[in-house]
C-alpha cells in the first residue's frame, strides 16, 4: 500500500500559473531597478566618454528590456550579471572608489549569484518567452539542457546559492561581532524600530542562508531571505535623497527578485531536498509493488 505524502505548504501557490506569473514578473521588475540606477549614474555623471562604458550603458539597456519583458530571458540574465560585475570593476577601477567597492561589493556579487537562478529557471509564466513557448512550441528551441535533474544546471544554481547567501552570512556575522555598532545605525537611520529586531535579523542571516546553501527546506529559506531584504531596506535605506541609499535599496530589492525564482523553483538536483524527494519516490514505488503490504 503507498503512503500518501504530505501536501507542500506552497503548493496552492507553485501549482498556479495565475500567481506564479505575477509573483516571476515582480521578481523581474525587482532585479532591473538596480540597472536603471547604474545607466543613469554612468550616463549622466561620469563626464569622461569611454568607449568600454558605452558599450556596457547598451548592454545593460538591452538586458533590462529583455528581462522585463520575458524575452530571450536566459541570455538577458547572464547579459545583466556580466554587467553588474563589469559595472563593479568599472567604479573600483576606472574611478577608484575603493570604499565604495567595500560597502556594495557583497551585494553586487549576491545579485550576480541570483541572475543564474533566472539563467537555469527561466522567464516564468507571464513572459513572452512563455507565450511564444504555447503559441509556435515548434520553434522554440530546445530546453532539455535546462531539465530539473541536468548535474550541470544543479552546479550552475549551486554557485547561484554560494554567491547570492554570502551577503547574508557575512553581515549576519558582522552584527554579531558589533552589536553596539548595528544598534546605533538602526537608530540614525529609523529610530522607530526597536533594536532588539536585531536578534531576529541575525537569527534570519544566519539560518536561512544556511537552509538555501544545503538546499533543505530551499523555499522557506528563500521566501525569508527574500522578504528580509525587501522589509530591511525599506525601513533602513529608504532615504532617497542620498545616492548611496538608493543604491543599498536597489540592490536589495534586485536580490529579493532573485530569491523568488529559487522560491518558485526550487534548488535544483545538487541539494538535500532533491535527494530527500527522490528517496521519497524509491520508496513509494518498492511499497507499490506487487507482495508489498
Amino acid at each position: 500500500m503507498q503512503k500518501k505524502s504530505s501536501p507542500d505548504l506552497f503548493s496552492p501557490i507553485l501549482s498556479s500559473d495565475a500567481l506564479m506569473g505575477p509573483l516571476l514578473l515582480a521578481g523581474r521588475l525587482f532585479t532591473t531597478g538596480i540597472f536603471v540606477f547604474y545607466i543613469y549614474n554612468e550616463i549622466v555623471k561620469v563626464h569622461e566618454p569611454r568607449g568600454l562604458l558605452y558599450l556596457v550603458v547598451l548592454a545593460q539597456c538591452v538586458g533590462v528590456v529583455l528581462v522585463a519583458l520575458g524575452y530571450k530571458t536566459r541570455f538577458a540574465a547572464i547579459l545583466l550579471a556580466v554587467c553588474i560585475i563589469a559595472t563593479l570593476v568599472f567604479f573600483w577601477v576606472g574611478l577608484g572608489f575603493a570604499n565604495y567597492f567595500v560597502t556594495i561589493a557583497e551585494k553586487v556579487v549576491a545579485v550576480a549569484g541570483t541572475f543564474l537562478f533566472m539563467f537555469a529557471y527561466g522567464a516564468g509564466p507571464l513572459s513572452l518567452d512563455s507565450y511564444l513557448s504555447r503559441s509556435a512550441p515548434e520553434k522554440v528551441e530546445d530546453n532539455s539542457f535546462f531539465a530539473s535533474d541536468n548535474v550541470p544546471v544543479g552546479l550552475l544554481l549551486l554557485v547561484g546559492r554560494i554567491l547570492s547567501t554570502f551577503v547574508f552570512c557575512y553581515f549576519g556575522v558582522s552584527k554579531i561581532l558589533d552589536l553596539g555598532g548595528i544598534k546605533n545605525f538602526m537608530v540614525r537611520h529609523n529610530p522607530s524600530v526597536p533594536t532588539n529586531l536585531v536578534y531576529l535579523a541575525i537569527l534570519t542571516q544566519i539560518v536561512a542562508p544556511a537552509l538555501v546553501l544545503l538546499g533543505y527546506k530551499t523555499r522557506y529559506g528563500a521566501l525569508a531571505l527574500s522578504g528580509f531584504c525587501i522589509t530591511a531596506t525599506v525601513l533602513f535605506h529608504a532615504e532617497f535623497g542620498n545616492p548611496s541609499e538608493v543604491e543599498h535599496f536597489l540592490l536589495d530589492f534586485a536580490i529579493a527578485g532573485g530569491f523568488l525564482f529559487m522560491f518558485a523553483k526550487g534548488p535544483g538536483p545538487l541539494s538535500v531536498d532533491e535527494w530527500r524527494g527522490r528517496t521519497k519516490t524509491t520508496e513509494a514505488t518498492q511499497e507499490a509493488l506487487p507482495g508489498r503490504a
